[in-house]
């Protein structure tokens, strides 16, 4: 009779398993508090707002999600790209437009309108992605003094929703950022969003 129950318990056991799993899944990531290392002076930065009427009612690929709403990584993606292309002149900008299109094309959102980094090389042959699995003011530094532009997951001024915004350098008060959903063509203050960072990726252009 035992040998009857040993495989209903080999499947509890595996079930319980998968549902703590599941449970760790989703439990919330805790945000990192960054701080610069050094100065690393901004560029001419290329500023991109996610609500540009240009593409604010685009579509995310085939999800119900607009740029306007929710494009804020796109246009920080575009926006690094194009710092990137006019610092070393490069005929490779790109706007939000652009790229959500090229992304949308090639697939590179998923159902929900979020990105799958690991599509982005099929959009864009010659780039190069990074995908952090932690975050450290060590690696943001790293890629400024690269002038590599680092793409950070915040909260909505310290906490609201998810955001993303790109860091574009530092000043004696912290980091520095292009914000699209902030209008104006000048960086802000990552202390906005309270200085606390919850990841980091970063997607530029390589000669390889």
């Amino acid at each position: 009779m035992k040998k009857k129950y040993i495989p209903f318990i080999l499947i509890l056991i595996v079930f319980l398993a998968a549902g703590a799993c599941g449970l760790l899944m989703r439990r919330p990531q805790k945000g990192v508090i960054v701080t610069p290392s050094a100065v690393f002076e901004p560029p001419s930065v290329v500023y991109y707002l996610q609500k540009d009427s240009r593409w604010s009612e685009d579509k995310l690929g085939q999800s119900s999600y607009t740029m306007g709403g929710s494009g804020c990584l796109t246009s920080c993606i575009a926006s690094a790209l194009s710092i990137q292309a006019e610092e070393e002149n490069r005929n490779q900008p790109v706007t939000p437009g652009e790229l959500n299109r090229l992304f949308t094309e090639k697939e590179v959102y998923n159902a929900s309108g979020d990105i799958v980094w690991g599509e982005i090389g099929k959009a864009l042959l010659n780039s190069s992605v990074n995908v952090e699995s932690s975050v450290s003011s060590k690696k943001i530094d790293e890629w400024l003094k690269k002038r590599i532009y680092p793409l950070a997951r915040v909260k909505n001024n310290g906490n609201g929703a998810s955001h993303w915004v790109l860091i574009v350098g530092s000043d004696s008060d912290g980091y520095l950022c292009m914000d699209p959903l902030r209008s104006g063509s000048e960086p802000v203050p990552l202390s906005v969003h309270g200085n606390k960072v919850y990841s980091i990726r970063s997607v530029s252009w390589s000669d390889d």
